[in-house]
C-alpha cells in the first residue's frame, strides 16, 4: 500500500496570506496541513479531528509535537492570523482548514476503479493488436542499421533517392529470404 500523502502547491511559495507569516508560522502551517491530511477520512474536509471528535489547540500543538514555548507561540499566532485571513476556521468545536479539500481532492481519472478500468481496456486493445510480422520487423531493424552505417561512410544524412535504393535492396534481400514479396507482408498487417 502506497504512503498517504498531500499535494502542496508551487503557488504557496507566492500566496500573499502565507508570506506575511513568519518562517516559524509558516512551518507550522504546514504541520497543520499534514494533520488535516492525516486525519483525513476521505472526505477531503481539512477538519482536525479523530474518531468524530474534533482536537482542542493542546492536543493539535500534542499531534505536531510542538514542546517548546516559542514554537507554541508560533503556532497560536499562526492560527489566529490564518482564521482572520479566512484559511482556517472553527466550527463545532472543529478546526478545519478552508478549501483543503478543493486543493487535494484527486480527479476521478486516479481514483483506483478508473485506474483499473482504464488498465483492463488497454489490455484488450494489446489482445487484439496482431504482432508484428517477422519479416517487417527484420525490414525495420536492417533498414535502422544500414542507414546508420552508410550515413557513417557517406559523412552525410542519406538523400531520399539513396534511402529509395537502400530499401529497395533490403526488400529484395528479405523477399529471396521468406520467399514472398514485401507488399503482402505489409497488407496483411493493414488487414
Amino acid at each position: 500500500m502506497p504512503l498517504p500523502w498531500m499535494k502542496m502547491w508551487l503557488d504557496a511559495l507566492d500566496d500573499p496570506k502565507l508570506i506575511r507569516l513568519s518562517l516559524a508560522e509558516r512551518g507550522a502551517w504546514w504541520g497543520l496541513l499534514n494533520l488535516a491530511g492525516k486525519c483525513d477520512t476521505g472526505d477531503k474536509s481539512g477538519k482536525i479531528q479523530s474518531s468524530g471528535q474534533g482536537l482542542d489547540i493542546d492536543d493539535i500543538a500534542d499531534a505536531l509535537h510542538i514542546k517548546t514555548g516559542e514554537d507554541r507561540q508560533a503556532f497560536e499566532s499562526m492560527i489566529a492570523k490564518m482564521e482572520k485571513r479566512g484559511s482556517l476556521t472553527w466550527n463545532d468545536d472543529v478546526l478545519t482548514v478552508v478549501h483543503y479539500e478543493e486543493r487535494q481532492r484527486i480527479p476521478p481519472s486516479a481514483l483506483p476503479g478508473a485506474v483499473a478500468e482504464r488498465v483492463r481496456r488497454y489490455r484488450e486493445r494489446k489482445k487484439e493488436h496482431k504482432p508484428m510480422d517477422p519479416m517487417l520487423g527484420e525490414r525495420q531493424n536492417r533498414f535502422g542499421i544500414e542507414y546508420k552505417e552508410r550515413r557513417k561512410e557517406l559523412g552525410h544524412d542519406l538523400t531520399t533517392e539513396e534511402r529509395i535504393d537502400l530499401e529497395a535492396q533490403i526488400d529484395k534481400e528479405l523477399e529471396e529470404k521468406y520467399g514472398r514479396k514485401i507488399e503482402d507482408a505489409l497488407s496483411s498487417r493493414e488487414s
